[in-house]
Formats: structure tokens, sequence, C-alpha cells
């Protein structure tokens, strides 16, 4: 599917703010709202969209430490790069995990109540998977999502 500059609007649009209405999306691009839904729909079901889920304020939740953790693992065969996600999808605190190439096997983005929280998360979850060569954890100090992304030189 070829994005046209409407669809393009869509996404970001959706991108900003999820939460609009099919009616609100339509009257800020100036389309009917059936053609609208009908957009959506198409984008939708080509896999434009991964997910739509809510950003939480954190604090608002106790969580007040949030981290980013490197871990590089001693072996890097399928079975145990598989066994090591399946764990982290088993622990809670883990926001996100990304599987890398280089220096640094996994990034994971941890959110915690507080330091002994983040201790007992390193020491008592992630140490005791036997492959784990390396931990290093970074605290964030300030984040933010830009959406500053570019399909055929357009800014989504």
């Amino acid at each position: 599917m070829k994005l046209d500059q409407k669809d393009i609007q869509i996404l970001r649009l959706l991108q900003n703010n999820a939460r609009l209405s099919n009616k609100e999306l339509a009257a800020e691009l100036n389309i009917a709202p059936s053609t609208c839904h009908e957009r959506l729909k198409k984008l939708t079901q080509e896999g434009y969209f991964k997910e739509f889920n809510a950003d939480l304020n954190l604090k608002k939740l106790g969580i007040n430490i949030e981290v980013l953790v490197a871990v590089r693992l001693k072996r890097h065969e399928r079975e145990i790069v598989n066994s090591f996600i399946k764990k982290l999808k088993s622990l809670d605190g883990i926001i996100r995990f990304y599987h890398l190439a280089g220096d640094t096997d996994f990034m994971l983005h941890v959110a915690v109540e507080n330091s002994n929280s983040l201790r007992s998360f390193i020491m008592d979850e992630l140490a005791n998977f036997s492959y784990i060569d390396h931990i290093e954890s970074s605290i964030i100090y300030h984040s933010e999502c830009l959406h500053n992304l570019s399909y055929n030189n357009v800014i989504l």
C-alpha cells in the first residue's frame, strides 16, 4: 500500500494522540468521517499500527525510578536467547526490551518504585539467569517521545 498525504496525516495525528475519534480525525483532515473510517480501517488491516496503548504517568502510580539496563549474555545460541526473552516477559517492571547487535545484547527499559526495588530486580531477578555475563544500569533523568519519524521525506 502506497501512503498518500492523508494517510500520513492520519498516522501523525494518531501518533501524537491515539484517543482522537474518527470524527475528530475527519475534521482535522477536512474529509468525510466515512472516508476517514475507511482509510483508518485500511491502515489498520495493512499493519501500520502495531498497537494502541496509553503512555502512563508512572509517578502517579508510585514508580519513581526509570532505568535502562544493558545486558550482555555469555553465549548467543538461539535456545539461550529465547529462554532469556521468555524470562524477560515474565518479570514485573520491564516496560520494553530490545534485542540488539553489538556489545550489548539486550537493553531493558525498567520502571521501579525505589532504589531497593531496582537492586532487587537486578540481584534477585536478572542475576539469577546463568547465561548473563554483564549487567549495567543507567538511571533515566528525563524522557519524551519526539515522534520525528519520516516516510518518503515527510515527517510523521
